[in-house]
């Protein structure tokens, strides 16, 4: 049977469990609006970047020596010195995008589940009813309405190619990156991650100029680079750029990766067709994107970034407030492109989109309710 649309009366639907869409329905609860928050499930979430990210430590505010430090401050006394002892000696605890979205959830269900309510449920299918009308989003199990909606449905970079033998056949495939990547030894964003190969040899692969620009970028910053790996294609960067990469002594290596070496998910070597073995700690990954989870603003004619493109590949295009080219309908994160600026995609970039995009919602909201406050009253 089709699912029943809800009878709740919501101001905003947000679409995405990410890290974009978990600001985006904080900060609509903090301003008390009534949101439909729908979340996806664990298929969309595998799909997500807000999984990957394992450490965050290019923001103020997040990181975890500040907890450490409350936490050594509360325990002071003779009976927690053996607890602080313990403390002192810890690791360092990484905070990921997961811890982050985690703690939103728990925040807005012990302190806004008046205000928000939550869909494990996938988004199939969305629609304005009439010109100006509301937005009606199906799925399965799923049928909500709302005059305003936010898409924070993000992207997902591509990963290299490793043609690995594995019980005597060739397997190529990217999963064997994927041990790396959650341990960070695999990058993906010189803003976020670059600092963290600062002393260390470091492996850029790609076969475009962002590569040779990347390459260019760690030896300029943190003469971290040792090469390129272009994993089987030919180099397609400018010839001033090649010239560069000569004068910085950045190596090219054109050869396929057949192997990752490494304990644990630490990087220790990248081994090449012809035996080579390349040693590194990090792999920063230029090749683009894999995949920008647009469908649903397609379904609403929602105008593209990023013309010549596949369309799987293409951004929104969104004004600075977040808006899309459909009146009501914004999106925020990585899955968007404001005009004429590049593309930002870090954790505090998501989180200024979502507060941009809530809070002229709510302001065209309360400017209706004061309208209809004074037609009431006949002093309009």
């Amino acid at each position: 049977m089709p699912a029943r649309r809800t009878k709740v009366s919501y101001d905003l639907i947000i679409i995405g469990g990410g890290i974009a869409g978990s600001a985006a329905a904080l900060r609509a609860a903090q301003n008390h609006l009534k949101v439909a928050w729908v979340l996806g499930d664990k298929t969309t979430a595998k799909r997500s970047r807000g999984l990957w990210v394992a450490n965050i430590d290019n923001m103020v505010g997040i990181h975890d020596g500040i907890v450490k430090e409350k936490l050594l401050k509360a325990l002071k006394g003779e009976r927690f010195q053996e607890a602080r002892e313990v403390l002192q000696q810890l690791p360092p605890q990484p905070i990921s995008t997961r811890d982050l979205i985690r703690n939103t959830q728990q925040r807005i269900q012990e302190e806004f589940s008046d205000f928000v309510d939550e869909y494990g449920k996938v988004a199939d299918s969305v629609e304005r009813e009439g010109e100006n009308g509301p937005f009606r989003v199906r799925g399965k199990d799923l049928d909500l309405s709302a005059p305003f909606m936010i898409l924070a449905t993000g992207v997902m970079d591509r990963q290299p190619i490793v043609r690995k033998t594995h019980k005597g056949e060739e397997v190529a495939q990217p999963n064997w990156v994927y041990p790396f990547a959650n341990r960070e030894s695999f990058l993906y964003c010189l803003r976020c991650e670059g600092h963290l190969t600062s002393g260390s040899k470091t492996a850029v692969i790609g076969h475009g100029e962002s590569a040779a620009q990347l390459a260019m970028m760690l030896h300029e910053r943190y003469e971290s680079v040792c090469c390129v790996l272009t994993n089987g294609e030919a180099p397609a960067w400018k010839p001033e750029s090649q010239r560069l990469l000569d004068q910085y002594g950045v190596g090219v290596h054109r050869q396929a990766i057949v192997d990752l070496q490494g304990r644990a998910g630490d990087l220790h070597a990248i081994v090449l067709e012809d035996g080579k073995e390349v040693p590194v700690s990090f792999a920063l990954v230029s090749l683009g994107l894999y995949r920008v989870y647009n469908e649903l603003a397609c379904q609403l004619n929602a105008e593209l970034a990023d013309p010549g493109q596949p369309e799987d590949e293409r951004h929104v295009l969104i004004s600075h407030k977040g808006e899309t080219s459909v009146p009501g309908l914004f999106s925020v994160g990585d899955m968007t492109k404001r005009q004429g600026e590049p593309v930002m995609k870090q954790v505090y970039t998501a989180q200024e989109y979502a507060v941009r995009a809530v809070d002229t919602i709510d302001s065209r909201l309360r400017a209706a309710r004061r309208s209809a406050v004074l037609a009431e009253s006949g002093q309009v």
